[in-house]
């Protein structure tokens, strides 16, 4: 698979951000960079974490180790050979605006529903 989109990796031991080269083997995929190879991952193990400065970030839950802060980043939109076995990109039940109304209606109800005093 040829690698023409930006993708990077976090491993979660230091605050490094790689920019890495990625193959697919199957249901698994490979990070490689300069003399460096990863060991192989599972994409039914990957999870949708959200978008952060721009990049579409997945994490990553197999459930025998713990790696919070494991991330595999794609700059803009995930490439069309990807899709099909990344998780599904899920948009936020709520934007922003939706929270900000939702904290002021709260607080208007704490407000004129207390007694006073």
């Amino acid at each position: 698979m040829s690698n023409d989109f930006p993708v990077w990796h976090r491993d979660g031991k230091g605050a490094r951000k790689r920019t890495v080269r990625i193959e697919t083997i199957g249901k698994t995929f490979l990070f490689f960079e300069n003399q460096w190879r990863s060991e192989a991952y599972y994409f039914g193990d990957l999870v949708y974490r959200g978008l952060k400065g721009g990049s579409h970030v997945f994490g990553l839950d197999d459930g025998i180790k713990a790696r919070p802060h494991w991330e595999l980043g794609f700059t803009g939109t995930p490439p069309a050979e990807l899709t099909t076995m990344l998780p599904k990109i899920k948009q936020p039940v709520l934007s922003g605006v939706g929270m900000l109304v939702m904290a002021f209606l709260c607080l208007g109800i704490v407000y004129y529903g207390s007694p006073p005093v």
